[in-house]
């Protein structure tokens, strides 16, 4: 038979596990699940110095572990590695099927964030794992005083940059633009930073190398010329996109993936709520994901409650 609780909370990351916390708290069993380790996107950043009660800064899986902590201090169960394949319901009772187990639950909050988004060039797939990362805080100390590449303009890969020139010889920042998207502050630490050299208009075209990557083939985007770029690691921030494949028909989506929730986080099925980066939102940060846990555990509570009348 398959495990029952009250509540389960799909995603491990600032949303999945505020959401968990005040389920809890409010005495509604609850499971977490998460495909990978706890603590969402937020554990790969480098350095957090705009979340509330840290002037000086706190990295992102400490932060996240003080999440964890806190929320296992109210009785949390969480397993990880925990990968959620399909989510089905009937008679106001949803079923959630991962790789290893069954589970059914009255009501859900899917808290899943984003991945990242890949390039598709030549070489992308093949070098992943062999210079070719998604997550400078994760892979930076593998490319310890040699030169590396960091794909985007936005303040994932402007911080990212930030972080690995504590680690790097030097680190190229490639954009398409001729301008950053980040935000100002860190275009400004980036400029002043004599490890990192900008690429404007470029965009990459493959990766190439023998066992790993050895360079990337740059393209100018105003008149097509291509230069060799020799480097030993390439980050890419190019974007993310939603994980919202298992849910189905029991959820609209926006033209790029994202869940529609209303003013209360309530998706269109009746006990699916959502909460954090995976809805469709203007703003995605930790403090937002925050409060998008809190309310979709509030509004949780209230449905079970009727469920219960």
């Amino acid at each position: 038979m398959p495990a029952f609780h009250e509540a389960i909370v799909i995603g491990g990351g600032p949303a999945g596990l505020t959401a968990g916390l005040y389920l809890m708290r409010a005495g509604i069993d609850t499971l977490l699940l998460e495909k990978a380790i706890t603590g969402g996107a937020a554990i790969n950043t480098y350095h957090i110095e705009n979340y509330p009660g840290f002037p000086e800064g706190i990295s992102g899986k400490e932060l996240m572990d003080r999440f964890s902590a806190h929320a296992k201090s109210f009785g949390l169960k969480i397993e990880e590695f925990a990968n959620v394949e399909k989510v089905s319901l009937k008679n106001d009772i949803f079923t959630i099927k991962s790789e290893k187990n069954t589970y059914e639950a009255k009501g859900i909050i899917v808290a899943t964030g984003t991945q990242p988004v890949k390039l598709g060039i030549p070489g992308e797939d093949r070098f992943i794992g062999r210079g070719v990362s998604f997550c400078a805080t994760c892979d930076g100390m593998f490319f310890r005083n040699l030169d590396v590449a960091v794909i985007g303009g936005g303040d994932a890969a402007i911080e990212e940059g930030l972080s690995l020139t504590n680690i790097v010889k030097k680190v190229y920042i490639i954009h398409r633009r001729d301008k950053l998207r980040a935000q100002k502050i860190l275009q400004e630490r980036a400029f002043k930073n004599p490890k990192i050299e900008f690429l404007f208009n470029k965009r990459p075209i493959e990766f190439a190398g023998k066992d790993q990557i050895e360079y990337v083939v740059l393209e100018d985007v105003r008149d097509s010329s291509k230069i060799k770029l020799i480097v030993d690691g390439v980050f890419v921030y190019a974007g993310s996109t939603p994980d919202t494949s298992f849910l189905g028909e029991l959820i609209d989506k926006d033209e790029k993936g994202f869940i529609i929730t209303d003013e209360n986080l309530a998706t269109k099925t009746k006990g699916l709520f959502a909460a954090g980066d995976v809805r469709k939102k203007r703003l995605r940060q930790v403090s937002t994901a925050v409060g998008d846990g809190a309310l979709a555990a509030y509004e949780l509570e209230r449905y079970l409650l009727e469920l219960k009348k």
